[in-house]
């Protein structure tokens, strides 16, 4: 019985969106403390940081596209548009997380469960309409 509502909650794209998400989260968290533990004595931090990005975002993208959105082929175009939508979504969170707690004053924890919530909701939103789709957003917009 079980098996049978997970085997129809796999077909749900928003589903395997938020399970990939989960998986993809735990994964950079761990690449993260990995190169952090055996390499921030010796190396900056912020080019560590953007180690851990690239890798992460890169293998995000693979997962998304293979297991969430369900894409055949490989387009570099995707890929950037793809990191188009993690700065981008970075970008909201940094700035909602400021308004929140340091404007509204309001708890860091509540304040960041909130926003990763309305993230992971745009994300796929841009993820599936723009980072994995080919057909043009605007009409003048031409392949």
């Amino acid at each position: 019985m079980f098996l049978a509502n997970f085997s129809e909650l796999l077909l749900n794209q928003k589903f395997r969106y938020l399970l990939i998400g989960f998986y993809n989260t735990v994964l950079g968290y761990l690449l993260f403390v990995l190169i952090f533990y055996y390499f921030s004595a010796t190396i900056n931090h912020s080019f560590l940081l953007c180690i851990c990005h690239l890798i992460a975002t890169t293998h995000n993208f693979f997962s998304y596209r293979f297991f969430v959105f369900k894409v055949k082929s490989i387009s570099l175009k995707n890929y950037f548009k793809f990191n188009l939508v993690y700065f981008l979504t970075f970008i909201i969170n940094l700035a909602t997380f400021i308004i929140l707690t340091k404007i509204m004053n309001w708890n860091l924890y509540l304040s960041q469960a909130l926003i990763v919530t309305l993230i992971a909701v745009l994300s796929y939103i841009l993820n599936k309409y723009y980072s994995f789709s080919n057909k043009p957003i605007f009409k003048e917009e031409k392949k």
